[in-house]
């Protein structure tokens, strides 16, 4: 089958997790990603690990959390601290659909690979850039990670145990995958307008804009509703009963998002009464009244194993789940959803499990053409047929500490 983005080319200038993410969607759905990386050191995920079969060789191969997230990438390193990496990398603009960069704003300014100069060379050039807090407000220059942005947006006061004030990160890098998938969304709906333009711009994305979308559930009644939310454990602020609870061998999610589930979910229970009780009868009783909904329910699902209330919610279906450790989910993913782990096959490491691509057309197709690049690999390959250089240019620019 056709990929949907197939011949378009992206000049990968992003650093760290959520642009690398951004390019490697749009590698996946066909397009040839140039991926430049500083010479000798590479991207700062490649030291990122916590698999101990990955350490022997970074940066060259890079750790667990580069190999997760770099596949369909070409890796070609170029100082762009140098004049002459610099002129490279223009000349690689000028070839590119899209330009991808993620520094603090006025970095690529001073390099001359911001979008004003790029754009004027390559009229058609779509530019995303990505930052932390903007381009322009009073936190543009300050330097940012997932877990400040988490911090900064309210995420880590909403994550924890009820009654707890410690601040909880999320196992997930919320801010910077938000930040990745708005950016490819971004970047595709400024493809779709250049077809009908026949011009290029640039996207600016915010890893904290990002984030608070996430959150957009809450805005009113933050607000305008004057809520001053706090930890619910698993559950929802907003939803009644909507959490995991315990049972006789371990936990098991319920999600009662409605007073008809709920009526379902009393009748399995053997508590059917509850549903007239004044306190649980709608949604928002059950909101004001969470810790005696849930003081009823806990008892009753302590009474059966995880495994054996699933049945009975499968049975009736009541939206439920168990509560898997890791390599469970990943397990059960390749039974939920075929095709979503696939095998590959890296230079360095062998056989390699990688998430497939959550994008299915139903005319088309993503797929994993390459292993995650190890550091330089394409460089001589990317000079040679992109910009025509001989092997006595490419070796000088190496001699010269250009490119690796």
């Amino acid at each position: 089958m056709r990929r949907p983005f197939e011949g378009i080319k992206v000049l990968d200038f992003t650093h760290g997790v959520a642009g690398p993410y951004t390019a490697m969607l749009l590698g996946d759905l066909g397009c040839d990603v140039i991926k430049i990386e500083q010479p000798g050191r590479g991207d700062s995920t490649r030291y990122m690990n916590v698999a101990s079969r990955f350490v022997t060789d970074i940066p060259r191969v890079g750790g667990d959390y580069f190999l997760a997230i770099s596949r369909n990438k070409r890796s070609v390193c170029i100082d762009i601290k140098t004049d002459a990496g610099r002129a490279l990398c223009r000349r690689l603009a000028g070839w590119a659909d899209i330009a991808l960069q993620s520094f603090r704003p006025g970095v690529m300014t001073r390099h001359g690979l911001d979008y004003a100069t790029l754009g004027k060379e390559n009229p058609k050039l779509i530019y995303g850039s990505l930052s932390a807090y903007g381009m322009d407000g009073v936190l543009a220059d300050k330097p940012g990670m997932d877990v400040a942005v988490q911090a900064r947006s309210g995420v880590m006061r909403l994550t924890g145990l009820p009654g707890s004030t410690e601040p909880i990160r999320p196992g997930a890098s919320m801010a910077d995958f938000a930040g990745g998938i708005y950016l490819y969304a971004a970047i595709a709906t400024a493809l779709y307008d250049r077809e009908r333009t026949g011009k290029g711009q640039e996207v600016q994305l915010s890893l904290m804009d990002a984030t608070m979308s996430m959150l957009i559930n809450y805005s009113v009644a933050v607000m305008d509703g004057g809520a001053e939310l706090a930890p619910v454990g698993s559950g929802h602020p907003q939803l009644v009963p909507y959490q995991a609870f315990p049972t006789s061998d371990g936990y098991v999610v319920i999600a009662a998002g409605t007073n008809k589930t709920f009526r379902e979910l009393c009748a399995c229970l053997g508590c059917s009464p509850l549903v007239e009780d004044a306190r649980f009868r709608s949604n928002q009783d059950r909101v004001n009244n969470r810790e005696a909904m849930v003081a009823e329910l806990v008892p009753l699902t302590r009474r059966k194993t995880t495994k054996e209330w699933l049945a009975v919610f499968d049975a009736a279906d009541i939206p439920s789940a168990p509560v898997n450790n890791m390599p469970e989910a990943y397990a059960q993913l390749q039974e939920t959803s075929p095709g979503m782990v696939q095998t590959v096959e890296h230079p360095a490491v062998g056989p390699l499990h990688l998430l497939g691509i959550p994008f299915r057309f139903g005319d088309a197709a993503g797929d994993i053409r390459r292993p995650p690049p190890l550091l330089g690999e394409h460089t001589d390959e990317v000079l040679r047929d992109i910009l025509a250089l001989s092997p006595a240019e490419i070796a000088r620019l190496r001699e010269e500490r250009t490119v690796g």
